[in-house]
């Protein structure tokens, strides 16, 4: 999995994404519908996100005639920022596989299985795949920043 979506990235970029969107809400971070199944499992975690900087989409590309029935889905790409003490809410993925790879601070993940929490620095990446349960939060000093790279639902 992380290979292809490795090569689906190099891929989009070589052959030029689309273009990056204005920062968008805090609330972009996190789907309503992720938030909602996360709830189901149990996990307990922040509700709702906060301390976000930015989120500046990078670019898209559609992934109709890469694999079968990708049709309705594409790839982006996100650039986060987030503040110290800042969350991403607690929420589930399902059918949003993704990556996200810390760029610079660093950043707790939370994730719903796991015996403990991972602090992800700059260089590490945290793979999100269907029924990964879990949350985010900057418990260093200093704006964190992170690239995620996931599947989502074409708009």
């Amino acid at each position: 999995m992380m290979h292809y979506l490795r090569c689906l990235l190099l891929t989009g970029l070589i052959t030029g994404l689309a273009a990056g969107s204005a920062t968008a809400s805090a609330q972009a971070v996190v789907p309503k519908a992720e938030k909602e199944a996360a709830g189901q499992t149990g996990m307990e975690g922040p509700s709702k996100t906060t301390g976000i900087k930015g989120v500046k989409t990078l670019g898209t590309a559609a992934l109709d005639g890469e694999f079968p029935s990708p049709n309705g889905r594409m790839l982006r790409v996100r650039e986060l920022e987030i503040l110290p003490g800042g969350v991403v809410a607690v929420h589930r993925h399902d059918g949003r596989p993704g990556v996200a790879y810390i760029l610079a601070g660093e950043m707790t993940e939370y994730r719903a299985g796991e015996d403990a929490p991972a602090v992800r620095k700059p260089g590490d990446i945290a793979l999100e795949q269907t029924g990964v349960t879990h949350w985010w939060k900057n418990t260093g000093s200093t704006t964190a920043k992170a690239l995620v790279v996931d599947i989502v639902p074409a708009k």
